[in-house]
């Protein structure tokens, strides 16, 4: 698989030893669940909740009236010490953010969730597991960022979201992406804009806004450096 999915499922009584190749997280949100995992076995509900490695042999049974958010991960999304180490330690405690996150995702009912919401809630569960410092909790924070160019992201702020100091992030961005984390910020911002000038109708000084920038004409600037055109240009081209 290439991108995450995020399913509702209720489990019976009894179920066959399943492998896959990809990640997996179990959520409990209703009932329990009598869970063994490489032999390990474990009781799951509310609070506490599963990982499940690539090609780990696992079977469940539930007790009682289950409801359970399974999230399907691919391998890639996941840096080898962040996966080695839940592999070694898979019954996790579930993080208050993590069952409120469930909890969002839960109104659909059972089946597959909006790919949308997958793409919104995803950061949050690889944040809340992924080591700090490590290529997956970089990651994740920067997919909050590009939902949310516009907030105040001081450098400060991401070294402590990815769990750094502020000298570790900016040599995490430089390895990562060749730049630093201020202008991987502005190439963000500017994209998310360049995004709205081509399929919104607000105006260009709201968009400015919105992307973080101080005024329109440091939109204007931004694009003409790295573009060539001005925002209105930029539109007018779009959708020609």
């Amino acid at each position: 698989m290439s991108t995450a999915a995020f399913n509702l499922r209720r489990y019976g009584r009894t179920s066959s030893v399943d492998r896959h190749d990809f990640a997996q997280w179990v959520v409990p949100l209703q009932g329990e669940l009598a869970f063994e995992l490489e032999g390990r076995g474990a009781r799951l509900d509310v609070w506490q909740g599963a990982f499940v490695a690539p090609s780990a042999g696992h079977a469940q049974s539930a007790l009682q009236d289950d409801r359970f958010l399974i999230v399907d991960c691919p391998a890639a999304l996941l840096d080898d010490d962040t996966l080695q180490c839940l592999a070694q330690q898979p019954v996790l405690a579930l993080p208050a953010p993590v069952r409120a996150m469930a909890r969002r995702v839960c109104v659909a009912g059972i089946g597959q969730i909006d790919a949308a919401v997958v793409a919104r809630e995803m950061p949050l569960l690889l944040h809340a597991f992924s080591l700090a410092g490590s290529a997956t909790r970089l990651q994740a924070v920067c997919a909050r960022i590009e939902r949310q160019p516009g907030h105040a992201w001081p450098v400060e702020r991401i070294a402590a979201e990815v769990g750094v100091s502020v000298s570790r992030v900016h040599a995490l961005f430089r390895q990562a992406f060749g730049v630093g984390p201020h202008a991987w910020l502005s190439s963000c911002r500017l994209r998310w804009a360049r995004g709205q000038l081509a399929t919104t109708d607000a105006t260009i000084a709201q968009i400015a806004q919105h992307a973080g920038y101080s005024e329109q004409s440091a939109l204007t600037r931004a694009l003409r450096r790295e573009w060539g055109m001005s925002p209105a240009e930029y539109r007018r081209r779009q959708r020609q």
